[in-house]
């Protein structure tokens, strides 16, 4: 995985962001990636899906197992589990690591730039942020390649702070 990195500072102008486009868009969008993909299509994938697009915010792969035992008793964790990496092979789902648990959510399929985001460690709410730390290293990195990188600000989000 390349990317370049000669980002500055971005600024949300008027991309629509993913919290604008409708649970049913991100869905068949998801489902159309998973056909080009040359993966099947499946009640289950379609409900894990949904419940990324209902919440839009990072989720624990054992909430996502939790959510569907209650429909499918029979489905296993790993099942769960490989599914959810299959999404983020497939660039359907990004994930980040929150106290040693992988956590998972819709990427940003509307964002037409590298960013990061500050992430709510109480309801997973995620922030994009308007830069891109790597600009900012001063280090001399010139005699090595950068395959990627990733910056995240973990804390409390206003509506977790009120609660």
């Amino acid at each position: 995985m390349s990317e370049s990195h000669s980002h500055s500072c971005h600024h949300h102008g008027n991309h629509p962001t993913i919290e604008q486009r409708s649970t049913e868009e991100i869905v068949q969008d998801a489902l159309k990636t998973i056909k080009s993909s040359g993966y099947k299509s499946t009640k289950k994938r379609e409900e894990i899906l949904q419940i990324f697009a209902e919440n839009q915010r990072y989720l624990s792969a054992k909430y996502i197992h939790s959510q569907l035992s209650q429909k499918y008793p029979t489905m296993s964790y790993n099942t769960t589990y490989r599914n959810l990496y299959d999404f983020v092979d497939m660039g359907i789902l990004e994930y980040t690591e929150y106290n040693q648990e992988q956590m998972f959510r819709i990427t940003c399929w509307d964002c037409d730039h590298h960013h990061h985001h500050f992430i709510c460690t109480s309801c997973g709410k995620t922030i994009p942020l308007d830069c891109c730390p790597i600009d900012h290293v001063d280090t001399d990195l010139s005699n090595v390649k950068i395959e990627s990188h990733r910056f995240e600000v973990f804390g409390k989000c206003q509506n977790c702070l009120e609660d």
